[in-house]
């Protein structure tokens, strides 16, 4: 049922069923575990329905982080930062008042964990900071991303959270990850992207 609801909504906008336009540019992280020390990376940032400027919207960030497994694709989603609150989507007017976290957590090595960018003060943001927290919700900087400006060049990225994942990096709770991976899918057949 929902890989449907999603393959219609992908196929209607002639693009992803949320979040279908944004900017997609290249950066430089600089991080500790889980992320790599310093990598070259790609980076999307859009609004989920797509609302113009100063409109309300959950604003999101997605990540490309190549990694010694391959590709780890991090989405995060304007948010709350408390332990309830991060799992709700928050409707922001700007960049600089989004806390951009996972809404659901990975586990890793055994732990449930979070992740957020904050973005820095700029209409546009040129810089993040990334955090990971536990179940206790505090908040510990892990990685910093600079932007570099949009290359007109550039391929569009189909980002994927369920295909692009490293294999220490588990989406959960199960459940959930199911509903996800049914979402994608069907994103992805309605956009006709394999």
């Amino acid at each position: 049922m929902l890989s449907t609801v999603f393959r219609l909504l992908a196929k209607a906008r002639h693009d992803r069923a949320l979040h279908p336009r944004g900017v997609q540019m290249t950066g430089e992280l600089t991080g500790t575990a889980p992320f790599p020390t310093n990598a070259a990376v790609t980076v999307r940032l859009s609004k989920g329905v797509g609302t113009g400027p100063g409109k309300l919207d959950v604003h999101g960030i997605a990540l490309r982080v190549p990694t010694e497994s391959g590709d780890w694709d991090l989405l995060l989603s304007s948010t709350g930062t408390g332990p309830r609150t991060r799992l709700l989507p928050r409707f922001v007017r700007r960049w600089r008042d989004a806390r951009l976290g996972t809404l659901a957590p990975y586990r890793y090595r055994g732990e449930l964990v979070w992740f957020m960018a904050v973005p820095d003060d700029r209409d546009l943001p040129g810089r993040f900071t990334i955090h990971l927290a536990r179940k206790d919700a505090d908040w510990r900087e892990v990685a910093e991303v600079t932007l570099h400006p949009h290359e007109s060049t550039a391929t569009p990225v189909a980002f994927d959270p369920v295909l692009n994942l490293p294999p220490d990096m588990e989406l959960a709770p199960r459940w959930l990850a199911v509903l996800r991976e049914q979402a994608y899918e069907g994103s992805r057949r309605g956009r006709h992207v394999s």
